[in-house]
C-alpha cells in the first residue's frame, strides 16, 4: 500500500516553497530575487550558474553571533568569474573580543566602516536570483540567513538551492570506505587531499574561492569527465 505512495522530489517541494514566498509581504528588492523558477534538476553541471558563498562569524549560534564578514564568487559553466567576486565587512565591531580576532583575523577598526547587515544581505539576495549556493558546510551560512529572515522579515526559510561540499566529502568517504568519523573536513584539510594550494583561512572571501576551486575538484574526481546533472550533485551533498 505505502509503495503506491511515491516521495515528493525536493525540486518539486522547493519550487511550491517559492510561490508561496512571493505571496509574503516583502519589500520588492528580496522578492525579485525568487521570481524566478529554481534550476532545472536535468540541467548539466557544465551549464550552472552558482554563487560559492561564505560567512565569517563570532561563533555558531545565530542566535546569540554575529556575521562580522560575508563573500562569495560566481562560477559560471565550471569557471570560476573573479570578476564578479564580492565582499563585505559588517558594522558590528562592538561584537569583535579577543578571541574572534585571533580566528578571523578581523578587528574593530576594519569593521567601523563596513556595511549594515541589511545591506549585505539585499546584495546576497539579488545575486541568489538564478544561482545554486554552494558551500562548505552549509549550517553556518543557512542558519544565519534563516535566522536573519526570521527576525527581520517573519519568514521562517527561502526557497534556495544548497549544495555543500563538505557533505560531499562524506559522501565520497562513505562510498570508498572511507572512516567518515575521524576524517578531518576542514575546508583547509579537505583541499589538502586534493592537492590544491593552501591560502590562509577566515577570510571570507579567500574562503569562498577556496570553496569553490575545491567543488571543482571534487566533481573532477568524482565523475571524471562524465555528464552530471544537478540532481545528482544535490543528492550527494545533502
Amino acid at each position: 500500500m505505502f509503495g503506491l505512495f511515491k516521495a515528493k522530489n525536493p525540486f518539486e517541494i522547493l519550487e511550491k516553497q517559492r510561490k508561496d514566498f512571493l505571496n509574503i509581504q516583502l519589500p520588492e528588492q528580496i522578492r525579485s530575487s525568487f521570481k524566478q523558477p529554481i534550476a532545472n534538476k536535468d540541467i548539466m553541471f557544465d551549464q550552472l550558474s552558482l554563487l560559492v558563498l561564505d560567512f565569517e562569524t563570532t561563533g555558531g549560534e545565530p542566535s546569540q553571533d554575529h556575521i562580522i564578514s560575508m563573500g562569495w564568487v560566481e562560477v559560471h559553466q565550471k569557471q570560476i568569474d573573479l570578476a564578479l567576486k564580492k565582499h563585505f565587512y559588517l558594522n558590528n565591531s562592538e561584537q569583535i573580543n579577543h578571541q574572534t580576532a585571533v580566528v578571523n583575523q578581523i578587528v574593530p577598526e576594519m569593521l567601523e566602516q563596513g556595511s549594515s547587515l541589511d545591506k549585505a544581505m539585499t546584495s546576497l539576495f539579488s545575486h541568489c536570483q538564478n544561482r545554486v549556493l554552494v558551500v562548505h558546510g552549509k549550517v553556518i551560512e543557512k542558519g544565519f540567513i534563516d535566522y536573519y529572515m526570521q527576525q527581520k522579515y517573519g519568514v521562517s526559510e527561502l526557497p534556495l538551492l544548497w549544495i555543500d561540499t563538505m557533505k560531499i566529502e562524506v559522501w565520497l568517504a562513505n562510498k570508498t570506505g572511507g572512516n567518515t568519523l575521524s576524517q578531518d573536513n576542514r575546508l583547509t584539510a579537505v583541499r589538502k587531499r586534493y592537492q590544491l594550494p593552501q591560502y590562509n583561512a577566515h577570510n571570507a572571501l579567500v574562503d569562498s574561492l577556496a570553496t569553490a576551486e575545491l567543488f571543482l575538484a571534487q566533481i573532477a574526481r568524482i565523475y571524471r569527465n562524465k555528464p552530471v546533472t544537478l540532481e545528482t550533485l544535490y543528492k550527494i551533498s545533502q
